[in-house]
């Protein structure tokens, strides 16, 4: 009789390590995991805040209207998707060109975007906080476009390309 029951505790033994192994394996898997989410929730967090999410059929998500005062700044926030195969180095946010509502071009006191560059790989999407301000346009409507643009380095030589564009309209008031 004595040897079942010293029998029975011996594998109660062995039960109550298998279940505290298992435990801290459990436990250091949802660690591991909780690292990997904390990792990425600025990045989550800065593209929740942006209107839309961007995407391959809507690489920028940027305001169709901005209102902007003559010679303020406004900020906002700017969202860009790359669809390209390769990922996108030192990405950054240029206002290229204005016409006014007559169609004339904007030669001189193009409005300004200032947001830090970031690298953006294939198949992602950043948030970028912009800032943007006016320089001087005369009062009035404009369609102005917003461009994206990558360092692309090819044999030592680093060259600027545009990747992406969006236009959109830019009310000046007084």
């Amino acid at each position: 009789m004595r040897k079942g029951a010293l029998s029975l505790s011996v594998t109660a033994i062995v039960i109550i390590v298998i279940a505290f192994v298992v435990l801290g394996l459990g436990l250091t898997l949802t660690k591991t995991i909780f690292k990997g989410a904390m990792k990425k929730i600025p990045e989550a967090i800065a593209l929740t805040e942006l209107e839309a999410e961007p995407t391959a059929e809507r690489p920028i998500v940027f305001p169709d209207t901005i209102d902007i005062k003559r010679g303020k700044i406004e900020t906002l926030k700017v969202g860009v998707y790359n669809r390209y195969a390769d990922t996108k180095y030192k990405a950054f946010l240029n206002i290229t060109n204005c016409i006014t509502e007559e169609g004339e071009e904007v030669t001189e006191k193009l409005p300004t975007i200032t947001a830090i560059s970031q690298d953006i790989p294939a198949g992602e999407a950043r948030a970028y906080k912009a800032i943007l301000k006016e320089n001087g346009l005369d009062l009035g409507r404009y369609i102005c476009e917003i461009a994206v643009y990558s360092t692309v380095t090819k044999d030592t030589t680093e060259t600027i390309e545009k990747f992406e564009s969006k236009q959109f309209f830019l009310q000046v008031t007084s």
